[in-house]
């Protein structure tokens, strides 16, 4: 926040530089204490004081600046940052305050012309570095950042700490690969600092180097065992890679350790819910929504275990809440169409699908509202969709199956027999595909072929396995 980043530490603010009358170091000592401890209205009391005793004293200017910015006045914090630096031209403080405050305000290239001048002035300081990094990057000027970036990696004063701020900056600001160097440097002094290797290892899987990320995360819980963000992110790169089983155990651990900590509980909830695991997902999310009702993420993984547990209308209840606080995901409007069209209640069903596609192209939305047209009597409209949806996906076993039924009840049955036979090779468990493509086996003649697909589709049916055409999507995790 803004208000809070324009304070500096009352340790490190240089009191007493300069004149216009005799500043009294310990009133401003006292305006600095008061800021940070966010007491404004002493603060204002202190500084008009100090100001009328020394009104070009450019540290009583600095902080006047400062608590003008926490008011929110950023017009007159600028103009006493600036009196500050006219007062004296070295002031550091001024100078980072008036860069931030310029930076903020989405003045990109005075702020890194201020931030330039503070840098000149303390060339070493890691937090100001990191400022000037972040300006050089809102104005996109990498390359002197790629140059910052191999001078701060030779700082002696930085940190460990600084040093992962200064990387998962260049990170966020797309030089990834500046990032991690910058880090495995830091790393080769601190080897076993866990601040590095966490980074390392987060850095790692947010670009998709999972293996390289497991393996930094994994000497991160070696430093620091029982870490629970640690575990979290494991969990995220086992995810990633598929492996649901793994990514579970990890969450398991990480809520022994970290048993009320919502996050966890949120992708112990997710995972569980991808791995089908509902009796585990629906407390998980009972609990997160109970805490926090208006969530969104919430309130959608609790609609997701709902209907995943055949909980239609519970879910479609949910989700209309959902859609009404996020009315832009287009996640929630496919879902509250599956929901509804299990519901059979088909033109609310078609409406939420219709306007899933229309924030958002999606070959699973476009298979479900072909359909709801099927089952509503509109079959070339249908058959569009599906042949649509192969197109982005040839390999979608469902509308394949879906094409093939659309083309025997045609009458097209060669048609129907490629379709259905590939949607068969694509997933020899859909018992509609089998199904379909006995009855086309029989009306050409094939009756070997008939009785193969018609014994196949009596096995999954006694399976009683419930086949599900609802892929869950995924949506933006909770904020806080």
């Amino acid at each position: 926040m803004l208000l809070l980043l324009l304070l500096l530490p009352p340790a490190s603010v240089p009191l007493g530089q300069t004149g216009g009358g005799q500043p009294d170091l310990r009133r401003l000592e006292q305006a600095a204490a008061a800021l940070g401890a966010g007491d404004l209205r002493r603060a204002e009391s202190l500084l008009s004081a100090a100001l009328r005793a020394a009104p070009r004293d450019a540290d009583a200017l600095n902080l006047s600046g400062v608590l003008r910015a926490r008011q929110h006045r950023g017009a007159e914090a600028e103009r006493l940052f600036r009196r500050a630096l006219d007062a004296d031209p070295s002031h550091l403080g001024a100078h980072v305050n008036l860069g931030e405050l310029l930076a903020v305000a989405g003045r990109a290239a005075e702020a890194l012309d201020v931030l330039l001048a503070a840098r000149r002035l303390a060339p070493g300081r890691p937090d100001l570095n990191l400022k000037l990094l972040r300006a050089l990057l809102a104005a996109g000027r990498r390359d002197e950042a790629r140059g910052l970036a191999r001078e701060f990696a030779d700082n002696p004063t930085a940190d460990a700490g600084a040093r992962v701020e200064f990387a998962l900056a260049l990170a966020r600001g797309g030089l990834v690969d500046e990032s991690l160097g910058l880090l495995e440097a830091a790393r080769g002094r601190e080897p076993r600092s866990f601040q590095l290797l966490f980074a390392l290892g987060y850095i790692s899987a947010a670009t998709g180097r999972h293996e390289k990320a497991e393996g930094h995360l994994t000497e991160a819980l070696a430093a620091k065992p029982d870490d629970a963000e640690t575990l979290r992110a494991l969990a995220g790169v086992a995810r990633a890679r598929g492996e649901l089983e793994k990514a579970l155990s990890h969450l398991v651990r990480a809520r022994r350790v970290a048993p009320e900590s919502p996050r966890v509980l949120y992708d112990f909830g997710v995972t569980a819910l991808q791995m089908g695991l509902l009796l585990d997902a629906l407390p998980a999310f009972e609990q997160l929504h109970r805490a926090r009702p208006q969530e969104p993420a919430y309130l959608y993984g609790l609609a997701a275990a709902r209907f995943k547990k055949g909980e239609a209308a519970e879910a479609a209840r949910l989700l209309k809440g959902y859609v009404a606080l996020r009315p832009s995901d287009a996640a929630g409007f496919y879902l509250l169409g599956a929901a509804l069209r299990s519901l059979e209640r088909s033109a609310e069903a078609r409406a939420a699908l219709e306007q899933s596609l229309k924030l958002k192209p999606d070959a699973d939305a476009e298979y479900l509202l072909g359909e709801t047209l099927a089952k509503e009597g509109e079959r070339a409209a249908a058959v569009e969709l599906f042949r649509r949806v192969l197109r982005a996906r040839p390999d979608h076993a469902p509308a394949r199956a879906a094409l093939g039924t659309a083309y025997r009840e045609q009458g097209d049955f060669a048609a129907a027999r490629a379709e259905l036979e590939r949607a068969v090779e694509l997933d020899p468990e859909d018992l509609r595909a089998s199904y379909q493509l006995g009855l086309v086996y029989a009306r050409l003649g094939d009756r070997d072929g008939a009785q193969k697909m018609f014994a196949r589709a009596d096995e999954l049916r006694g399976r009683e396995r419930r086949r599900e055409s609802v892929i869950l999507k995924l949506i933006d995790p909770p904020q806080r």
